[in-house]
């Protein structure tokens, strides 16, 4: 149907002009007004199908501002979900199932393991997973995707000597030879090894994991992590036609371990795929203390990992904001932060078109980076979801200096920092929206303790944050975001208004339907 009508609903514009309203008219995939039932109505064409919410909410679609889709769509299809296993035990059983039921696989892959919820208190090493894998290689991700355990079989397949690569670590076992460990930089031995998806099971991971974002209400989100075979992939599903959710692809730098940059991507914009923007990581993840931190984590000497070097960071960096690209640099700790601050800082003079840069995730700013940022206009894009499924890591592993101001949103927004929300899915399990927002607001973990109160936001704030934030990180918020005319028309319908309901039952509101470009995909 080219022109809809919605009307006797609740209406969230996030438009500060005019934030409430009853009624939106939509033709040829666009806002055509927004406004009063009575007025529009008057005003509507021939032939417009109209649509009664019955007082149900209509606001815009959400947006995840950092979600590896394909990785999603992984777990979905392919790779087994290790995520909520309890002890090691049952990852290995779940592992030997696995196996069983994939016997030509040339390696066992899963991913999502916690060690804080694994009744061990501890990380699992080759000699548990020599168990169950005797010969069968075996690569499982923890759930950050910043360290790995592999069996002994796989170590088999590095033959050469073992040389750790720069922002990497490979751990030993007490017999001091390695246990099966890798971080960061490190997993990138594993690289030439580990099977590669083809372009096809590509597809059917990117087609699996839109369709369980439109069902929670999404209708744009971030890849930013994207090889160039898989970019590729976007680019054909772009021009089939097959993509239902708009894709903003953030092209990977530099192959993890790798010394040798990728080839810096041409740009490329479209209503459903958008590549601007390069992709760097300077740092690894708090949940499994590798973002690289000025002072140690809690009773250990461990600082993190620090990924990247000054000057080779600052000349990729120049050679792609060069190019009209925009940069997101991955950085949680606050020696990271401090990197890329100071790259973004050095390469700004020559900055001529007036490119605003991003941070993932952005974990332990101080006050002074928050400021430089806000001069900078450098753009947040965050994760308050981590505050629920890893915050236990965090209390574990933080100094109480450090755990005051962890993911501190109250801070970005009243710095004047632009604030972006995002999942980081697979890294956590739960990607709807709301869960974002009602951990935004309560700032609470699975086991109900609460991280750095102060730092708390409200919801409308953390709506925003999801819709309108989340489209200027990808620099598309005069195309959506917001329910303005000439906009396009992707919404979602909710049963119950997000800003009215009680925050412990904001998870609870149900994604009636979802809309993009006018039409009906949820």
């Amino acid at each position: 149907m080219d022109q809809v009508f919605f009307f006797n609903g609740q209406l969230l514009t996030q438009n500060l002009q005019q934030p409430l309203a009853d009624a939106v008219w939509v033709k040829s995939g666009c806002i055509q007004a927004v406004g009063s039932e009575a007025v529009l109505h008057a005003q509507l064409d021939p032939g417009t199908e109209q649509i009664d919410l019955q007082g149900k909410t209509l606001l815009p679609a959400f947006n995840d501002a950092h979600i590896h889709l394909w990785k999603v769509g992984d777990l979905l299809r392919y790779q087994l979900d290790l995520r909520g296993v309890t002890s090691i035990q049952l990852l290995l059983e779940q592992l030997a199932d696995f196996a069983a039921a994939n016997p030509a696989a040339p390696w066992i892959l899963a991913r999502g393991f916690n060690e804080m919820t694994l009744a061990d208190g501890r990380m699992p090493t080759r000699l548990d997973l020599d168990v169950i894998l005797p010969h069968r290689p075996c690569f499982i991700l923890r759930t950050c995707a910043h360290i790995a355990v592999v069996n002994t079989a796989a170590l088999q397949h590095l033959k050469s000597t073992l040389i750790t690569p720069i922002g990497g670590e490979i751990r030993l076992g007490e017999d001091g030879q390695p246990n099966g460990v890798f971080t960061e930089t490190a997993l990138g031995l594993f690289h030439d090894f580990l099977p590669k998806p083809t372009p096809e099971a590509y597809r059917n991971m990117i087609l699996a994991a839109q369709e369980k974002l439109l069902s929670l209400g999404i209708a744009a989100a971030t890849d930013p992590a994207v090889a160039p075979d898989l970019l590729e992939v976007y680019r054909q599903m772009e021009q089939a036609g097959e993509l239902k959710i708009r894709v903003n692809a953030i092209a990977m730098a530099v192959p993890d371990g790798g010394t040798v940059a990728y080839p810096l991507p041409k740009r490329f914009t479209s209503n459903f795929l958008n590549v601007q923007a390069v992709k760097f990581f300077a740092d690894g993840g708090l949940s499994g203390k590798t973002a690289a931190l000025f002072n140690p984590y809690k009773n250990t000497q461990e600082q993190g990992v620090l990924r990247l070097e000054f000057d080779f960071f600052k000349k990729m960096a120049t050679q792609a904001q060069a190019v009209g690209l925009q940069i997101a640099t991955h950085a949680i700790g606050d020696q990271a932060i401090e990197l890329v601050l100071m790259v973004y800082e050095a390469i700004e003079k020559s900055n001529t078109s007036g490119l605003r840069h991003r941070i993932e995730h952005l974990g332990l700013p101080s006050a002074d980076h928050l400021s430089r940022m806000r001069k900078l206009g450098t753009l947040c894009v965050s994760q308050p979801i981590f505050l629920e499924e890893l915050g236990e890591n965090f209390i574990q592993y933080l100094s109480d200096d450090y755990l005051a101001h962890v993911y501190p949103y109250r801070s970005v927004l009243d710095a004047g920092v632009a604030l972006a929300f995002s999942s980081d899915a697979p890294v956590v399990k739960d990607i709807n929206p709301l869960m974002g927002i009602q951990s935004a607001v309560t700032r609470m973990t699975a086991k109900m303790r609460t991280i750095a109160p102060q730092e708390s936001i409200g919801c409308a704030e953390a709506l925003h944050a999801y819709t309108l934030g989340a489209a200027a990180a990808s620099g598309a918020d005069n195309k959506m975001g917001s329910l303005e005319p000439g906009k396009w028309a992707d919404f979602v319908i909710l049963d119950r208004n997000p800003l009215t309901v009680s925050i412990d039952q904001l998870k609870d509101v149900k994604v009636l339907q979802t809309w993009v470009g006018g039409k009906r995909e949820f």
